[in-house]
């Protein structure tokens, strides 16, 4: 073989070594350079992390811990229905006051409570009153129908409020509130100095606050749920009005008044006119003497 085509194919040889030799190194440099990388911006978040928690820092790092927290399925925030059940009722009644005693005893023996009781007495001893009855809502509707029984119905209406998406938004709130609260506990424990731990715990009330709030608002809608109320208008008959406008009792009461009065004035009148009847009487013995005597 000529010298010159040995020569040409060991260049060519050559060449080809050099260029596989700088795709291996830069190969092997190239997981380097991205372990450079990854160490370099985990040691810048190392570096935030022993900072103070600021604000933005706090909220950003809680609002991922929301995200990875929260219930992918929607079915994990059902809860039962929650329904606030309202009953009012205007019932006469021939004695108030008994009946006010008789609704008290309904309600105890279903086991409620009596919540307000009054009874008031007007014109002509004629009484009103009003009692409201709080019973389990599982007795609703059995106490409202005793209840009824009582008297005769003048107006009756029931009204059922559903609370129940109002109450699945408490339950979603109380548990955000709760994390977060949870997460602000932790951060916390990483603070370093006066101002970090001041802040932290700032939100910390302000959220406890919240937290607070929404927990006796879902005890007031259960306490509602469980216990149904029953407003009760209790009145008497009103009483027979004679032509003039007044009551069979109002007149006779008014002509036996009148009577006492007439009898009162017609004593009164004869205690007067006594003392001049006795002295008419006195005359008229003395004349009826002088008479006889000067006959004879």
């Amino acid at each position: 073989m000529p010298m010159k085509s040995k020569a040409l194919i060991y260049c060519l040889l050559l060449s080809l070594i050099l260029v596989c030799g700088c795709t291996g190194l830069e190969k092997v440099q190239e997981p380097y350079a991205v372990y450079e990388s990854f160490s370099g911006e985990a040691d810048k978040y190392d570096s935030v992390s022993a900072s103070a928690p600021t604000q933005g820092v706090a909220d950003s790092y809680l609002e991922k811990s929301a995200r990875s927290s929260s219930p992918e399925d929607p079915s994990d925030t059902r809860l039962d229905q929650k329904i606030i059940k309202t009953a009012s009722l205007r019932l006469e009644v021939s004695d108030v006051p008994t009946t006010t005693h008789e609704i008290e005893k309904i309600a105890q023996a279903n086991e409620g409570l009596i919540q307000s009781s009054s009874v008031t007495v007007g014109q002509n001893n004629q009484y009103s009153g009003s009692v409201t009855i709080q019973v389990p809502s599982s007795s609703f509707e059995i106490t409202l129908e005793k209840v009824s029984a009582i008297g005769k119905v003048i107006s009756s209406s029931v009204t059922s409020d559903d609370v129940s998406e109002e109450y699945v938004d408490l339950v979603a709130q109380k548990k955000a509130l709760s994390n977060q609260l949870e997460q602000y506990n932790r951060i916390l424990t990483k603070a370093i100095n006066v101002s970090e731990i001041l802040e932290v715990q700032r939100e910390i009330e302000r959220v406890q606050v919240e937290l607070d709030r929404i927990t006796g608002r879902m005890k007031y809608i259960d306490s509602r749920v469980s216990f149904s109320t029953i407003k009760i208008s209790l009145s008497e008959p009103a009483q027979v009005v004679t032509a003039t406008g007044h009551s069979v009792a109002s007149v006779i009461s008014e002509g036996f008044t009148g009577f006492v009065e007439t009898l009162v004035w017609i004593i009164v009148f004869i205690l007067t006119l006594l003392p001049l009847i006795i002295l008419g009487g006195i005359s008229y013995f003395i004349y009826q003497r002088w008479k006889k005597r000067r006959v004879l």
